[in-house]
């Protein structure tokens, strides 16, 4: 046990210095590697206060301090001191008596600390002796023993003390003598023991172990010297078991409170930890569950009153328990195996409590205990449908993804989740299997979650679903305007803003006007009792010219299809561009007939688009392309496939084209013009291929 003074210099012999330095005193055991055989069962108060310390002044010779441990300053002058401490009484001779002292000097400067360390060690000499056959020793001698003697001083070592020590002064003259009365004839018999590796004098700090053998007591020979050791003994070897420092507690990586998340993987620091100065002797622990799984084991335990039942009871929750083996000094109570299988209360955190106390040196490490808690928090993670898994009237949830798992294990978590769904986020159903749910509003909020073990909710995550969103005007009945970029010259628009053409193109302001010119590619007309855009291709641009109504001879600068879309159509760089609309359709129908033109074909597509500011990502197509005459107005259908790799992206666009055809070039323009007129100076003559005749066309919704 180390032992700490501080000595403070003073400017004279009465009064300290306020700001005068000193001594910094510590006690220490020398460090040797032997334990003693022998321990004294009482010598008093802890070590610090049983040390006795003295203080000489080299200049006067006198004690400046000759008095017990004190933690208080000790007043001195600036010299050179001895210094002593010693505990115990210096015995000329008696059972076990250890002595302790240590020595040095140390000098003390004004204003200036000196620190100063004495090596403590046992100042006597003990033996011990070891009769190696008792049996034989007691078949011979109703009495016998071993008389130790220094000088007028003597004790005897029997049977009945042999486990005491024989302390005395090092240095010592010791005289050793067997004596013992025969069993045959009730003599007494005695002989000294002598023995050449028996020491002349007994040092400081020495250990003689003395073992005896049992002879025939034959010649005046009654035992034989079996063996003699001489061994350095430590202060630890020979102080009593109670001044050994209580034995000692750890857990959890020197935390008493281990957060655990349900799930999680097992703590490492799970573990409870605990070491003495000699063996342990026993171990008491208590739980205070809040778990209910585990709430059946709330008592309190002693390691050595234990059953088996108990320690398989305890085994089988994964509490893994030491054993008392009567020599280990050091172990572990391992508690990671339960850790991982601690629970919530449906969400809210439990806290488990563990008591332990360890009893070694006849000591406890505590009077109650010392208290260890795991706090058991929920997991945390969080679900998600896909944007691609989303529709109108349905969407279907994605199984938990390790990266939504923020604390928790994602293994343990996935094999025991279920999935839920609301209107309100409060009352919640559980998904199928398929983690399907339909029979939902179009355009409406809804909320899923996942939940662990049917107990544990995870984030409440919110999603829309897709309008059933119709395009404005795309039964063009909703009217039309017409502007004239020259006179008699009508450019067609459709009403709403959402459907385009690509009459700002054909039927632009430059050249002459006359309709092989500038004439709208897509016309609004009644047919089929209702507004159909009759979509044509046809030659224009400024410059062209009409050989007498015939093909042949004329100047044709462009040749373009009609088109209507759903977008925003720009003349400039013959661009459309998509509409914005959340909406999922499964698939596009419309209305028409169609004319292709020597082999021609024509072509109508459907885009869903994720476009961003910078990039548009196609999420879903559908296409038809077809030279087929169809002369009567037919309804179809186009089914639209979205891509399974673009299904973690939202649509926020729409794009719809309807081409009158795909080959823009004056082998598909007819031979001859329509309206062609020498009396008007063929001013209403115009060329045409392919014609294409659109009624309406509706997007449709299937899920």
């Amino acid at each position: 046990m180390p032992l700490s003074l501080f000595f403070m210099a003073c400017h004279n012999d009465e009064e300290p210095a306020t700001e005068s330095k000193g001594f910094l005193i510590s006690l220490e055991d020398e460090v040797v590697d032997i334990a003693s055989r022998s321990t004294p069962a009482e010598i008093g108060k802890p070590v610090a206060d049983n040390f006795r310390l003295k203080i000489t002044s080299h200049k006067t010779g006198g004690d400046i301090y000759n008095a017990a441990y004190t933690s208080k300053v000790i007043p001195a002058s600036a010299g050179t001191y001895s210094l002593t401490a010693s505990c115990g009484e210096n015995a000329v001779l008696a059972w076990d008596s250890p002595y302790y002292e240590g020595i040095a000097e140390a000098e003390i400067t004004t204003n200036k600390t000196t620190s100063v360390t004495i090596p403590c060690k046992v100042a006597n000499s003990l033996l011990s002796i070891t009769f190696t056959n008792p049996e034989r020793f007691a078949s011979q001698y109703s009495a016998y023993g071993v008389r130790v003697k220094i000088g007028e001083f003597s004790l005897n070592i029997e049977k009945e003390n042999i486990q005491k020590s024989a302390y005395f002064r090092a240095g010592s003259v010791v005289e050793l003598i067997f004596y013992g009365t025969l069993i045959d004839n009730g003599q007494q018999v005695s002989m000294p023991i002598t023995n050449g590796k028996l020491p002349a004098t007994y040092e400081a700090g020495t250990h003689t172990k003395l073992s005896l053998t049992a002879a025939t007591p034959v010649a005046g020979t009654i035992l034989t010297i079996d063996k003699v050791e001489v061994e350095k003994v430590t202060i630890a070897a020979t102080i009593p078991m109670e001044w050994l420092p209580k034995p000692k507690v750890s857990g959890f990586n020197g935390k008493r409170t281990l957060e655990y998340t349900e799930t999680a993987d097992a703590p490492a620091d799970a573990i409870i930890s605990y070491n003495a100065y000699s063996p342990i002797q026993d171990i008491e622990f208590a739980f205070d569950f809040k778990d209910t799984q585990y709430t059946s084991y709330n008592k309190t335990y002693t390691l050595s009153a234990l059953t088996d039942e108990e320690r398989t009871a305890l085994n089988g929750i994964g509490i893994a328990l030491p054993t008392l083996d009567g020599s280990s000094t050091e172990g572990t109570i391992d508690l990671k195996a339960l850790t991982e299988n601690l629970q919530t209360n449906a969400g809210t955190e439990v806290v488990n409590t563990f008591k332990l106390r360890v009893k070694a040196n006849n000591r406890w490490s505590s009077e109650e205990g010392e208290s260890y808690t795991i706090d058991v928090k929920k997991p945390e993670f969080t679900v998600s449908v896909s944007p691609g898994n989303i529709w109108t009237k349905e969407f279907t949830m994605n199984a938990l993804k390790e990266n939504q798992v923020k604390t928790g294990n994602f293994d343990r978590l996935s094999k025991n989740m279920s999935y839920q769904c609301s209107t309100d986020g409060v009352n919640w159903m559980t998904l199928n299997s398929d983690l399907r749910k339909d029979g939902l509003k179009p355009n409406t909020s809804y909320y899923i979650r996942g939940v662990y073990r049917q107990a544990i909710p995870g984030e409440t995550v919110k999603l829309k679903t897709y309008d059933a969103y119709q395009i404005p005007n795309s039964t063009l009945d909703n009217g039309y305007s017409t502007t004239y970029p020259k006179s008699k010259n009508p450019l067609y628009t459709f009403n709403e803003g959402w459907i385009g053409t690509r009459n700002p193109l054909t039927c632009h302001t430059s050249g002459v006007n006359a309709f092989y010119v500038s004439k709208s590619s897509t016309l609004p007309i009644s047919d089929n009792n209702s507004t159909v855009a009759h979509m044509m291709t046809i030659g224009w641009g400024s410059g062209n010219t009409c050989s007498f109504g015939n093909k042949s001879g004329s100047v044709i600068y462009n040749i373009s299809a009609g088109i209507v879309c759903v977008g925003d159509y720009n003349a400039d760089n013959d661009n459309i561009t998509a509409k914005e609309a959340f909406i999922r359709p499964t698939s596009l129908s419309f209305t028409y007939k169609a004319a292709p033109y020597n082999n021609d074909e024509y072509l109508i597509e459907i885009y869903l688009i994720n476009k961003t500011e910078d990039t548009e990502n196609i999420i879903g197509f559908g296409s038809m392309q077809s030279g087929a005459t169809v002369s009567a107005y037919t309804t179809v259908p186009i089914s639209i496939v979205y891509y399974d790799a673009m299904k973690e992206m939202p649509i926020s666009h729409i794009k719809i084209i309807f081409k009158a055809g795909t080959k823009e070039d004056r082998d598909h323009l007819e031979d001859k013009f329509r309206d062609a007129s020498v009396w008007n100076g063929y001013t209403n003559a115009y060329i045409v291929g392919s014609q294409f005749w659109l009624d309406s066309f509706t997007l449709n919704y299937d899920k």
